[in-house]
């Protein structure tokens, strides 16, 4: 806990810092939204005296906060979210999850951007949500030569604030390279070393005559170091090619592997392609080393084609995908039509991974314009339970919706959703919410 204190002593200092300057702030986004989530729970069967099912009914409610505070070249911005059982409480009846809370800087003396607080990380091979330091110097003539460093904890995988272990134990850390001396190019090294411990915890365990006795359940703290490359390029701003390649630093072994390309056969026809190699990525000191692991590639391609549908564009889409396996493999086969009004699509799953098909469907219409907007989707479903078994399960699932804008700042949502398949027979569940956004320059 001494870490976190002095993360948020200095945290405490630099948001002081801001908030002198607030009347001053060059810019405010504000964004709030509550919803509310009612459903049904099955909480007892049909007994064998032929007593009824009993059912509970659950309301649940949701608010979720986004805010920045912009003032020259610091930003403060946050985005939290509140949930909580309005009407028969289940487990703790309350959660907070605090996504993100930083403060900003950005091209500060002209070379260093900064972030200091819980942010999440993506830097080529270290990836996860920390709460400490992320730093990226930019250097060069045209700033083609960027190194990017970071550190902090681990957050909590709730994402709240508690059950902080020792830094040693709990940490992502790493860096990255950037290079973009060359046009059209981006060429990335990138080095991560994570260390996460889980909680330890009390369960009851056999002694050696047998008798149940509590035992503090001591669990190590999971290591992996990664290495990565990736690289982009964009060829005569028609065609792009993207690689990436990670080493396990730890266990000496390279476990991914990729390669797409996106290509402009005419002017509105597009083909991609893509191989994909992945080896398991086990934890250093982890116990699921004692099993076998084998790797797999996935090979996929498809087409995409614009034409005009009803005075407005529409893709018409197809993929195709093979998962290979050690012996086996599973195809996966997609066909499209759609665009941000209306679509329908079909997906067919065969091979190891089991046979399913699958039809989904959209629309989105403006009843009245930018004030009114319809909403409706339904999906089908059909699979097979298992290798062994012929017999096939169904799944019908809608969705229907109205969201309604008194003012560009303001919506209010509707919703109901309904799902009938062989397990629930008959779900529905309904959504209420709020939704109020804010940009403000000062």
């Amino acid at each position: 806990m001494k870490h976190l204190r002095i993360i948020v002593i200095i945290f405490i200092f630099a948001l002081t810092a801001l908030t002198q300057n607030f009347l001053q702030a060059q810019t405010i986004n504000f964004r709030f939204s509550t919803y509310f989530y009612s459903w049904q729970r099955l909480d007892s069967l049909v007994s064998i005296s032929g007593t009824a099912p009993t059912y509970t009914t659950h309301l649940r409610g949701y608010q979720n906060l986004m805010f920045d505070v912009n003032y020259k070249k610091w930003t403060f911005t946050t985005f939290t979210q509140v949930d909580e059982d309005v009407t028969n409480r289940a487990g703790k009846g309350f959660n907070y999850r605090l996504y993100n809370m930083m403060i900003k800087g950005s091209n500060l003396f002209d070379a260093l951007d900064l972030k200091l607080g819980r942010q999440y990380v993506s830097a080529g091979s270290g990836k996860g949500t920390i709460d400490g330091l992320y730093l990226k110097l930019k250097l060069g003539k045209n700033k083609e030569y960027q190194f990017i460093g970071y550190g902090g904890y681990l957050s909590p995988l709730s994402y709240e604030f508690e059950k902080y272990l020792q830094l040693k134990e709990n940490f992502l850390a790493g860096g990255q390279f950037l290079y973009y001396g060359v046009k059209d190019l981006t060429l990335g090294l990138s080095y991560a070393n994570k260390n996460r411990k889980n909680p330890d915890y009390y369960a009851l365990r056999p002694d050696s005559l047998f008798n149940t006795r509590t035992v503090l359940i001591e669990t190590d703290s999971k290591a992996d170091q990664v290495a990565g490359i990736d690289a982009n390029y964009r060829l005569m701003k028609k065609h792009n090619l993207y690689g990436r390649g990670y080493f396990d630093v730890n266990r000496k072994k390279f476990i991914r592997g990729e390669f797409n390309g996106n290509f402009e056969l005419m002017k509105n026809l597009r083909l991609s392609a893509g191989y994909t190699y992945r080896e398991p990525q086990i934890s250093y000191n982890s116990m699921f080393w004692v099993f076998e692991h084998k790797k797999y590639q996935e090979v996929e391609g498809g087409l995409d084609y614009i034409t005009k549908f009803l005075g407005s564009d529409i893709n018409l889409s197809g993929r195709v995908a093979d998962v290979l396996y050690d012996g086996d493999h599973s195809l996966k086969i997609q066909l499209g039509a759609g665009n941000s009004i209306f679509g329908l699509s079909f997906t067919k799953y065969t091979g190891y991974t089991g046979e399913a098909e699958g039809i989904y469907g959209y629309i989105n219409h403006e009843l009245i314009k930018t004030k009114l907007t319809f909403s409706a989707n339904l999906n089908y479903t059909g699979y097979k339970l298992g290798k062994y078994d012929d017999s096939r399960a169904t799944a019908l699932g809608g969705i229907l919706g109205l969201t309604w804008r008194p003012d560009p700042r303001i919506s209010i949502d509707g919703q109901g959703q309904v799902l009938v398949n062989d397990v629930y027979k008959y779900d529905t569940r309904f959504l209420v919410g709020f939704n109020y956004w804010l940009f403000s320059k000062l």
